[in-house]
């Protein structure tokens, strides 16, 4: 037991030394021969069956073109890497459980329909939950590109604007639709209700159901296609940084304070 915890840092010293040599496409035998050593004496180095001493870490770190600390601990970019990968985890997972939750609900709400005319649950499905699981998996698909291809988001001046008109829309969208979403999870409450409790039903028109379908076989399309784009292209831009918002205030403080 105390021997596999000991060795435990020598194999994450073994794989950040890898991860750097693989970044200057290096082969073991370069790196070697940048050491003066063997080709066997840096495969135990990166298998973690020897420890580099403090003049082989000095002697690593400048034929990596590297810092003593990125070879003890981790390489900064390869830190970063693996954050990415865990949001675009977190996000795959969530984007998986909400296209579980619409596939459910709008086989409910096509039962309630066909069976008590209830309409309000498939309102609520194809308007709400059908547009964010589409944003939400454009933004997946696009991050996903973006760790794949090692890339970042845009950092120019354009690429901040054109991430605040995407949140706009989005707010916008979210605005305009408030009342109605308020409006159908109440009517949803009150008809839910009443079928559970065996009391007469209000809505029941052939009507409403043709409009119902309708939406679903029409609208789901336009607002699928819709919001995939909207979230891919918010995927590919990134969210607004904080820290890029305090900086242009006080750049902008300081234009307007300097004389002219």
């Amino acid at each position: 037991m105390g021997e596999a915890k000991e060795a435990r840092p020598l194999i994450a010293i073994g794989k950040n030394i890898r991860f750097l040599r693989q970044q200057r496409n290096w082969n073991q035998d370069q790196l070697a021969e940048s050491l003066h050593v063997t080709r066997q004496t840096v495969s135990n180095y990166e298998t973690g069956r020897s420890r580099p001493d403090v003049e082989m870490l000095t002697a690593l770190a400048e034929a990596l073109n590297a810092d003593v600390k990125e070879i003890l601990y981790a390489p900064a970019d390869r830190e970063s890497h693996l954050r990415r990968l865990r949001r675009l985890a977190v996000s795959a997972v969530v984007t998986a459980l909400l296209g579980i939750l619409e596939a459910a609900g709008r086989a409910w709400g096509q039962q309630l329909m066909q069976e008590s005319y209830i309409v309000s649950v498939s309102y609520l499905v194809v308007f709400l939950v059908h547009p964010l699981f589409y944003l939400l998996l454009g933004w997946t698909l696009a991050r996903g590109c973006l760790v794949l291809l090692r890339a970042d988001p845009p950092t120019r001046r354009w690429a901040v604007w054109v991430r605040w008109v995407l949140l706009a829309v989005i707010a916008a969208w979210l605005v305009v639709m408030a009342p109605f979403f308020f409006y159908q999870a109440d009517l949803a409450h009150l008809e839910l209700s009443a079928l559970y409790s065996h009391e007469p039903l209000t809505l029941s028109s052939s009507f409403m159901l043709n409009v119902v379908q309708w939406a679903i076989l029409r609208h789901p399309q336009a607002l699928g296609w819709g919001s995939l784009l909207l979230g891919g292209l918010l995927g590919l831009m990134g969210l607004p940084s904080l820290r890029f918002i305090r900086a242009l205030k006080k750049k902008t403080a300081e234009k307007a304070d300097s004389p002219e």
